[in-house]
């Protein structure tokens, strides 16, 4: 796939071009050296930058990609630096070229960084239309596939799907299979991360350790767990010091923090964290809720 996007890039740009039969005073390499010397002499010069880069572009070398990127990697920061006298049309160019640059010599960090530059434009007052937006989500989608960034390709994928959405473009719905993988790997990641851990609150200097809340138990992993439906059971919280289940327990939930140069700090209102449990600890956990679910039954 990237062959063929790099190949429209280059028709794209070639139909742009001045056509080879017609009468030019200067020969092509002539030219080239011309616009390539004021470029590389100005460089602080979109201008100069761009048609160097474009006539580059258009030349028949199997390298030009490479040669035309370093005036288009010149040219992308006074782009998006979002000089009103700079074209959108010509940051759309730029984006695409140097996300095909970067894709086709498979260094997916530098396609991803300017995947993300271009969909940052627009919410900066650059105009770059959807169709090139979605183009770059698509790319931001693969690449990041390929790197096994799922949750950031899931990133992509949802952007993509609702500017899909707004603007009823058809066939939305052949993106369900690669979206419904992409929240698989999210899940796998959750669980990887999360999934040895529970919830512990404190309340009145005890702590408690959550086992059952609207429909998840201490049975299942941790998931759902604030999730509110209808029918939902007790909440339910263990007393870590003296090994009692209670659903008689009130008061806030605080999980708060603040951010500063020193990084992230808990604020002083806080009073519930995640905790990790042995598979031991969580047995016992689970032996305690079953016990306490039987009891209540009988009490019925």
């Amino acid at each position: 796939m990237r062959k063929i996007f790099v190949m429209a890039v280059f028709a794209c740009f070639a139909a742009m071009n001045v056509n080879a039969q017609t009468a030019e005073t200067e020969s092509k390499n002539e030219k080239m050296l011309r616009l390539t010397k004021a470029a590389d002499e100005n460089p602080a010069d979109w201008k100069a930058q761009w048609e160097a880069g474009r006539f580059l572009l258009g030349k028949e070398k199997k390298n030009n990609l490479s040669q035309a990127e370093k005036y288009y990697e010149r040219l992308f920061p006074l782009a998006t630096a979002f000089k009103k006298e700079i074209p959108d049309s010509v940051i759309r160019e730029a984006g695409l070229m140097l996300v095909a640059a970067a894709g086709d010599k498979k260094d997916f960090d530098k396609a991803l960084f300017y995947v993300d530059e271009m969909l940052r434009a627009p919410k900066v007052g650059v105009e770059i239309g959807d169709g090139c937006l979605n183009v770059m989500d698509f790319w931001g989608i693969v690449y990041s596939m390929i790197k096994e960034d799922m949750v950031r390709s899931l990133a992509y994928m949802m952007d993509f799907r609702e500017r899909l959405a707004k603007g009823n473009n058809p066939g939305i719905e052949n993106t369900d299979m690669t979206t419904i993988l992409l929240f698989e790997k999210l899940i796998e990641k959750y669980n990887d991360m999360f999934g040895d851990k529970l919830v512990e609150m404190t309340f009145d200097n005890k702590k408690y350790i959550v086992i059952s809340k609207d429909d998840w138990n201490i049975e299942k992993p941790l998931m759902g767990w604030m999730k509110e439906t209808e029918g939902d059971q007790e909440s339910l919280y263990y007393c870590c010091d003296d090994g009692t289940v209670t659903d008689d327990l009130h008061g806030e939930w605080n999980f708060s923090f603040n951010y500063d140069k020193d990084g992230f700090k808990q604020e002083d209102a806080t009073n519930t964290r995640l905790i990790t449990v042995t598979p031991e600890r969580r047995q016992q956990l689970v032996d305690a809720y079953r016990k306490y679910m039987k009891k209540s039954k009988k009490n019925k």
